[in-house]
């Protein structure tokens, strides 16, 4: 016990700092945004351990207890929605980015079924009223089943 009491003793900014380099270590090997709160909170308390202020160790140990609670309550109420609303961008979903993209028919659609042309690739299609848009004209992803595009006519 005496060991830990003569450890936390002599905290000082640097070795506050270094705790916040093992959480975001810690951070990036795990990916959930729960660390980084700890990391935040272990450099700021690390200004407390600055020689010029003269904080004793309970105060910093206190203050980086209420920091941590307080900021993972933030990240969790506020930060991680926000970053899990970041797929709706679409940006790493190409599925998602394609529906309400226009699209050109690159072959005749036969009983409702054809290939369409999307960004650099040729997708089979469907039409789900049985349409048959012809070669050339422009369609609409209404949705996507598996591989195949869901498409509508796009209308002038």
């Amino acid at each position: 016990m005496d060991f830990l009491v003569s450890l936390l003793e002599r905290m000082s900014l640097w070795a506050w700092w270094a705790l916040a380099g093992l959480f975001l270590i810690g951070e990036v090997l795990t990916g959930t945004t729960f660390l980084l709160w700890p990391a935040a909170a272990a450099f700021l308390t690390g200004f407390l351990a600055l020689e010029i202020l003269g904080t004793s160790w309970p105060v910093q140990l206190s203050v980086f207890a209420i920091l941590t609670l307080v900021l993972v309550w933030i990240g969790d109420r506020w930060v991680r929605p926000a970053i899990n609303r970041g797929g709706e961008s679409g940006l790493n979903d190409r599925s998602a980015r394609m529906i309400g993209q226009r699209v050109r028919v690159v072959s005749d659609f036969v009983t409702g079924r054809g290939r369409v042309h999307f960004d650099d690739t040729e997708w089979a299609a469907e039409t789900q009223d049985g349409s048959d848009p012809l070669a050339g004209s422009q369609v609409v992803v209404d949705g996507i089943r598996g591989v195949v595009l869901i498409v509508h006519s796009a209308g002038k």
